[in-house]
């Protein structure tokens, strides 16, 4: 996407229906990245499900939790305030992404974790209240609150990346939890149907079962880069959750 052109092989091409705007239908490859996450490790009927990061897939994997799992409660850990006010409007419970000792006490309250102190460290829920939660950070605090916070036998889903590093990750023996990764995106299962994650989108606007108004709040010309590189390293002050470049 940072260039004037594309090669791409017809295969490689999904239409865009006339009644989704160029806006709306450039946010399908994050939310397909989001789908596959979710649809490959999906909340119980009824569950609690912790969203942690609330950029492009965090927002997308909200849209997707309130669309086809109704019944399941969501919780989402935003960093920025226009990330936090956009799940909110999603019908999202949120908490603020630091300190981490503050998010742990937050997401236990609402989860009804009950929370056992651990000298030097982060406290942890034992039990847990909290049946999955879909890391789109990847850092390692994001991995150890995560880990504090799960049920016996709950899930973590990594489909965000950062450098590796060491964290205190004792709770996923002691709890027993599963860890999986989710890279990228391909031909998924919603409701019976298989068809490619973007094919899934694009119905599922159609439909008005997915809104995601709001969620490109940028967009530049091409020659216009630095300008939006410096909208996402300053969300804060810009206020950006999904920046593109317009090429019309």
């Amino acid at each position: 996407g940072f260039a004037d052109y594309l090669p791409a092989h017809d295969s490689m091409l999904i239409p865009v229906p006339d009644g989704v705007t160029d806006e709306i239908a450039v946010l399908a490859d994050p939310f397909a990245v989001s789908l596959h996450s979710v649809t490959r490790n999906p909340p119980p009927p009824g569950g609690r499900a912790l969203v942690y990061g609330a950029g492009a897939l965090g927002t997308t994997a909200t849209a997707i939790l309130r669309a086809l799992y109704p019944d399941v409660e969501v919780m989402v850990v935003a960093r920025h305030p226009a990330q936090a006010d956009l799940a909110r409007a999603m019908g999202a419970v949120v908490v603020d992404s630091e300190p981490a000792e503050t998010v742990i006490e937050q997401a236990a309250a609402w989860s009804g974790g009950v929370l056992q102190p651990t000298p030097y460290r982060l406290p942890m829920a034992h039990p847990g209240g909290i049946d999955v939660v879909y890391d789109t950070v990847g850092t390692t605090e994001t991995s150890e609150v995560a880990v504090r916070l799960l049920r016996s036998r709950g899930t973590l889903v990594k489909s965000g990346v950062n450098p590796p590093a060491r964290w205190e990750w004792s709770p996923l023996y002691f709890k027993e939890i599963s860890w999986v990764g989710s890279n990228a995106f391909g031909t998924e299962e919603v409701e019976g149907v298989r068809m490619h994650a973007m094919e899934h989108f694009l119905q599922l606007v159609s439909d008005g079962r997915i809104d995601l108004s709001g969620m490109l709040t940028h967009t530049f010309r091409l020659d216009q880069w630095r300008d939006a590189f410096t909208a996402l390293a300053t969300q804060t002050e810009s206020n950006a959750i999904k920046v593109a470049f317009d090429f019309r």
